[in-house]
């Protein structure tokens, strides 16, 4: 049995999908909090189960003999995160697990990378060294799909991209390669006890992905570098808090500053520049380029200001 966690969200989701072209979906459990997903599932032929990283006793069930479970992260980030994959940690060694693939995040195995964003996954990967499971760690570039979507259609509307990542370089990821890179680990492609650096085909600097924007939409887009103090400034006066922990009620945004300040760092210090061929390794096929996920997402792009 193969357990896909979260196929309420896109990653998870497309992961499962991907793996039912790789093992019968007789062999598949997933698990989600949301019974119109596990509904949906269900009619496919997957086992699904209704459970929780705050319910670890829901995680032992689904989890229970399994040959390989993904577990995706958790959207909340610190404490809460922490102790919601403590819990899916301990139920999979409580349920008898082969092998746990996580998503983690890349640079987690770097001892100098002490990001905000990072701090879960370096967490989270001692908790699955120290259970004594097998384990494989995907270390996962930042997505391109954010870049093709928000960060587009915000260059767009406004006319800048505002950032703090200066001339850092990032080999940014579609989610669907991480998905089919996900589906061939847990399906057996791979080696056992490796860490991956899951990464798009080329590195680009958030310049050129403004160029990028400009040409593909005909928007004029103007490159805003500021420092680590003005991105703070700029998130607090919108409404944005700057810890996980803090009051989102005015936040037009789901993540906090400090996450995403510190993310912006650690792009301009070269953290994010790693290019790797672990998606064309684990699937036999290249991964999208930035360029063809946003020519791909374009069409839903709003038209370009007229002059």
């Amino acid at each position: 049995m193969y357990v896909v966690t979260g196929v309420g969200g896109y990653v998870g989701a497309q992961t499962a999908l991907r793996l039912m072209e790789r093992v019968p979906v007789s062999q598949i459990t997933v698990t989600s909090r949301n019974e119109a997903t596990l509904a949906e599932w269900r009619a496919k032929g997957a086992r699904a189960c209704k459970a929780d990283y705050n319910d670890k006793a829901s995680l032992i069930d689904a989890f229970r003999n399994a040959e390989a479970v993904f577990l995706v992260s958790a959207m909340e980030v610190g404490e809460k995160r922490q102790a919601q994959h403590r819990n899916a940690v301990e139920a999979a060694k409580a349920a008898g697990v082969k092998r746990v693939v996580y998503t983690s995040f890349l640079g987690a195995g770097d001892p100098e990378i002490n990001s905000f964003e990072i701090a879960d996954h370096k967490f989270t990967e001692k908790l699955i060294l120290e259970s004594g499971l097998s384990w494989n760690f995907m270390r996962n570039s930042q997505y391109g799909d954010a870049m093709a979507e928000n960060q587009a259609a915000i260059a767009i509307t406004t006319g800048k991209s505002i950032g703090n990542a200066g001339a850092g370089r990032v080999a940014f990821i579609s989610r669907d390669d991480v998905a089919a890179a996900a589906a061939a680990l847990i399906a057996g492609r791979g080696e056992r006890n490796r860490a991956y650096d899951v990464t798009g085909p080329t590195a680009v600097s958030w310049p050129e992905v403004a160029a990028l924007i400009t040409e593909l939409s005909g928007a004029p887009v103007e490159v805003v570098d500021l420092t680590d103090e003005q991105m703070y400034a700029m998130w607090d006066s919108l409404g944005v808090p700057r810890e996980a922990t803090g009051d989102f009620s005015r936040s037009p945004v789901p993540w906090c500053s400090d996450g995403m300040v510190s993310l912006g760092r650690e792009i301009r210090l070269g953290h994010l520049s790693t290019v790797s061929n672990v998606v064309e390794e684990l699937t036999g096929r290249k991964p999208k380029s930035l360029r063809e996920l946003m020519k791909e997402k374009a069409p839903s792009w709003p038209k370009a200001p007229a002059n």
